[in-house]
């Protein structure tokens, strides 16, 4: 698994690799709307076989973050969990971009088969036209909070005091929208007279701690972190709590990709929902994951933190019937209508090809 700059990638792979669809039509947001925190070839697919047949082979994977212990079923899921549906994928398979502009990018060109990002992210690529359509999540829910100092103890104080958030389009910004939305608060971060732009969540952290704002969206981990001599924490919002529909992070192809692999996509789709499932039910299975995927583990204090939230609120996507229902998808569109990212009138149907979600359950109920 390499990781890839914007710089590496443009030098490696050429503005002309794009054609019409090259950098000037990607919107500039899309550099924002990554996670919070060597284009691997000339092919999308590798020339290995599965071992299982039925036309899956090995896509190259192209991600715009690096995998956190919260959604490692970005890797743990097609790796451990695809021998069983014919998918031999490895970390070799998996190029991390600094970016969802440069992994849009290399997938566009043709260098990547499978784009691993945030759900807002690849909504933006649909409103911009180009011809990508979600087929898998890996991640449905995440452990943000609105974590808040002092006297601060409800939503409608937001709208007077300093808020650290992320840029329009980011992780930061969108969750805290849709938890603000799920609460009835009756604005958006747009509408906040004093936030201030803190784009990594490990800075807002810093920032809460240190008193340069007075409320931010952050894990719940982090607002943990705060030492209690800096003053009392409290949690104004969370996530999980107000968003019950909310899909934060999925795979997505090219239509061209996804109709010449089904089978691959359907067993990409198969093995994550599976190793979800194992996970779901053992910690120690998810704690080997994280160990073995996530280049700086947390403290074993923090994932038992986050572990009962994990597993009490369906985190990760382990009943296909659910992880990517018409209710979640439309809950993303209109979200991203709300904060003005979204203007097309998009459809459920023009978002998602369902054909490998189909495929995925049966080949789990087999």
């Amino acid at each position: 698994m390499r990781d890839i700059s914007r710089r590496q990638f443009m030098s490696t792979s050429g503005r002309a690799a794009l054609g019409g669809l090259g950098l000037a039509s990607l919107p500039a947001v899309l550099t924002a709307c990554g996670s919070d925190d060597d284009g691997g070839g000339s092919s999308a697919s590798t020339s290995r076989d599965g071992g299982g047949g039925g036309g899956v082979s090995t896509p190259r994977f192209g991600l715009s973050s690096s995998p956190q212990a919260s959604y490692v079923t970005v890797l743990a899921g097609p790796i451990l969990g695809g021998r069983e549906f014919g998918l031999a994928a490895t970390r070799d398979d998996f190029t991390i971009f600094d970016s969802s502009t440069t992994v849009t990018q290399s997938a566009l060109s043709g260098k990547l088969g499978v784009v691993g990002q945030s759900t807002m992210a690849q909504l933006l690529l649909l409103e911009r036209g180009l011809p990508f359509k979600l087929f898998a999540p890996f991640m449905l829910g995440d452990d943000f909070v609105i974590a808040a100092r002092g006297d601060i103890t409800r939503i409608d104080q937001l709208m007077d005091c300093v808020v650290a958030t992320d840029s329009l389009g980011g992780a930061g910004t969108t969750i805290l929208d849709a938890i603000l939305i799920g609460a009835r608060a009756g604005f958006l971060v747009a509408d906040l007279p004093r936030k201030i732009v803190v784009e990594s969540s490990g800075e807002r952290t810093s920032a809460l701690a240190n008193g340069d704002c007075d409320a931010t969206i952050i894990h719940l981990p982090q607002a943990k972190s705060i030492p209690e001599s800096e003053g009392r924490i409290n949690y104004v919002g969370e996530l999980w709590k107000t968003s019950p529909n909310f899909l934060k992070e999925t795979f997505s192809a090219r239509t061209d990709w996804l109709d010449e692999n089904i089978e691959t996509a359907a067993a990409i789709t198969a093995a994550t929902i599976a190793q979800s499932r194992r996970m779901q039910a053992d910690y120690a299975v998810w704690d080997a994951a994280v160990k073995e995927f996530v280049e700086e583990p947390p403290e074993e204090r923090e994932m038992r933190e986050i572990w009962p939230l994990i597993t009490d609120y369906s985190f990760w996507p382990t009943d296909p019937a659910d992880a990517m229902s018409d209710e979640r998808i439309e809950f993303m569109i209109d979200l991203g209508r709300q904060e003005g990212l979204i203007r097309k009138d998009l459809k459920v149907d023009d978002v998602i090809d369902r054909r490998p979600l189909e495929r995925a359950a049966e080949l789990l109920n087999s």
